[in-house]
């Protein structure tokens, strides 16, 4: 037993290990936008040392903020202009204190509120754009829905796979890249205080926002309960199913693999080969499936992330209050799921329903009464209004950020 309490590491062994726990895909993206940066620089002549002002850094920011371009000529996405000043921003910061032991923060400090602001002006002259604009993922109808779910056969390998990813990913709304991270470990049969299976299995994504790594939970935990009304869609039963077709040369823990092309020969090792899905192939699932059923892909933009937003606008028109959402999402405040709550053309017809009728309520009301009666605008919004059988949180469409009418 060692003679110290606490820990020997040095301090080159706690960098390392700071280093190591930053993504690997984070560190290629820092450096992608800090060699821009530098190119950029290089042609304006702009120079870093020690005795380059903060009042000069301040301008370069403000130069780079509005004048960023892709390598082609053309402009970033309003969006990724925010991301790469900030990350630029984040990086010029830890330069100067690292190197020469100076101190400003470009995020706060008044001499760089121009260049600030000039990141800002570049965005909104881009948000004018439409193909500039950052876009929420579509929903899907639930009708649409039900068309991809009836193209898969799930006797077969890639059948299989994505009946499952489908309805677990609209029924954990998942992120678009969530299931390709996903592995066997996220996933654990319930059971009761006796030990007998409940039916249900939990699912808890360790990984960080983005899938990752890290420790802390992205969630509290969710289930995939048994669906006794269309067993077909049962996600528990397809989960099942899936372990099952998995060979004992299966060595990765990642749930999604690539199908084996020789399934079905006799002397053939499974159904899957021993690699998870790529990242890519599995991206392009949900857009090529909604356009096998005939969804114009070009004028609606359909991705993995769909699922997601149909799950919460799906969820909010049955009158889930915001507090609930974001236990399903993950999200921290209920402002954060204003973008997924999107609605369809049912739902915006009933919206209008509800208004039409209370309209003629009030003239009727009107007609029979002189008496003072509440405004028509505190019973529309009284209308409008949306709330679930339960004590949740109201979910007022109107204060939507983004509103899509699909129909």
């Amino acid at each position: 037993m060692s003679n110290f309490r606490f820990g020997r590491n040095t301090p080159k062994e706690i960098d390392d290990s700071i280093t190591n726990i930053t993504p690997l895909n984070t560190k290629n993206s820092r450096n992608s936008i800090w060699r821009q940066f530098e190119k950029f620089c290089g042609e304006r002549k702009y120079v870093f040392d020690g005795n380059t002002s903060t009042e000069k850094l301040a301008f370069i920011l403000k130069d780079w903020g509005y004048n960023m371009k892709k390598v082609d000529g053309n402009d970033y996405k309003e969006a990724v202009i925010k991301t790469m000043w900030n990350v630029t921003a984040k990086q010029l910061q830890e330069l100067y204190f690292n190197k020469f032991g100076i101190k400003f923060d470009p995020f706060v400090d008044l001499e760089f509120k121009g260049s600030r602001n000039a990141r800002d002006a570049k965005r909104r002259n881009l948000q004018i754009q439409p193909e500039k604009r950052k876009t929420s993922s579509s929903i899907l109808t639930l009708e649409e829905y039900n068309k991809i779910l009836k193209i898969y056969n799930e006797d077969t390998p890639d059948g299989l796979q994505k009946m499952f990813f489908y309805v677990a990913g609209l029924e954990l709304a998942w992120r678009g890249c969530e299931g390709v991270n996903v592995t066997i470990k996220h996933f654990k049969e319930e059971s009761d205080n006796c030990g007998l299976p409940t039916g249900r299995i939990e699912y808890n994504c360790i990984f960080s926002k983005t899938a990752q790594g890290g420790s802390h939970k992205l969630t509290d935990s969710k289930w995939l309960a048994t669906n006794t009304t269309d067993p077909r869609i049962c996600p528990v039963r397809l989960y099942k199913k899936m372990l099952s077709k998995r060979g004992k040369h299966i060595t990765t823990d990642r749930l999604f693999l690539t199908p084996n092309p020789a399934w079905r020969e006799p002397s053939s090792v499974g159904w899957f080969k021993n690699s998870p899905v790529g990242r890519n192939e599995m991206g392009k699932w949900t857009r090529t499936a909604a356009e096998e059923i005939g969804i114009d892909i070009k004028k609606k933009k359909i991705s993995n992330h769909s699922l997601r937003s149909t799950a919460v606008s799906q969820l909010a028109k049955a009158g889930v209050g915001e507090e609930q959402l974001i236990k399903i999402t993950g999200h921290a405040n209920t402002f954060s799921i204003k973008p997924y709550l999107q609605l369809d053309g049912d739902h915006h017809y009933q919206m209008i329903d509800k208004l039409r009728a209370n309209s003629t309520a009030m003239e009727e009301s009107n007609n029979k009464s002189t008496n003072c009666a509440p405004s028509a605008l505190v019973q529309m919004s009284k209308n409008i209004v949306t709330t679930s059988p339960s004590t949740q949180t109201p979910v007022n469409y109107y204060n939507c950020t983004i509103i899509n009418y699909n129909s």
